[in-house]
């Protein structure tokens, strides 16, 4: 890997550990779609893999409401897994730029219509059916596109929950959710030397990313954080349906 390619891999996960740590979410997309500025698609994703594993497991753990949580969404992490796998395998090809990008139009369209129309709650007695329904949904669409974002992003939002256990629910979920990713992609033999320890290299800007989105979010009241994420939920979805142009 070149100097040149350093730099772009490190300034990607500094940019999407922010967004990481502020909402909860972003950092493959960001990172992904960055690093191909300078990096082949297959190496970015390999390269993305362990430092958002890292950060998955430090925020599912990072608070009080871990087994709590996991009671709560274990069946829609159960329902993401089988997605994943299934449509990984079945259509043999992990990661769709194309398809990504309507997925983008999506999350845009949902994040417009919450911050200033609409304000969707998921009632707390339907979770036992919406839970792995919506968890096997966003494991097919992931399989498909290699993001997880639809309907996982919305529906979460929807939620009744505190900001802090929303970002520590979103993490046990990124956890079971990269990891079908990960091992989809050693199934399609992604992974090589240079691109797993361009991988642990990029730990280190990712939890400097992340701290400083940290602050973002202890600093803002419960509103404030709504519309961050909301905010943050239109940029990703911008930012992936750029592949669309």
């Amino acid at each position: 890997m070149t100097e040149l390619q350093m730099l772009v891999v490190a300034g990607a996960f500094i940019v999407a550990g922010i967004a990481k740590g502020a909402i909860g979410v972003g950092l493959p997309p960001i990172a992904i779609g960055l690093m191909t500025l300078a990096l082949p698609l297959g190496d970015a994703l390999a390269i993305m893999t362990i430092p958002t594993l890292t950060t998955n497991v430090f925020q599912a753990l990072y608070g009080r409401r871990f087994l709590a949580l996991l009671r709560r969404f274990g069946t829609m992490a159960v329902a993401a897994v089988i997605g994943v796998i299934g449509m990984a395998v079945f259509i043999g090809k992990l990661g769709s730029p194309g398809t990504a990008g309507w997925l983008g139009l999506l999350l845009m369209l949902y994040a417009l219509l919450a911050l200033f129309a609409w304000r969707p709650v998921m009632p707390r007695a339907a979770e036992p059916w919406a839970n792995p329904l919506a968890g096997l949904a966003t494991g097919a669409v992931t399989g498909i596109t290699g993001i997880a974002a639809v309907p996982f992003l919305p529906y979460m939002q929807s939620l009744q929950i505190s900001k802090n256990e929303l970002i520590q629910g979103l993490g046990i979920l990124f956890v079971v959710i990269t990891g079908a990713l990960a091992a989809a992609l050693v199934q399609q033999n992604v992974f090589d030397t240079a691109n797993m320890i361009g991988g642990v290299a990029a730990i280190v800007p990712t939890f400097i990313g992340v701290w400083l989105g940290q602050k973002v979010r202890h600093a803002a009241s419960p509103e404030t954080f709504r519309k961050i994420f909301l905010f943050g939920m239109l940029a990703l979805g911008l930012h992936m349906a750029r592949g669309l142009l």
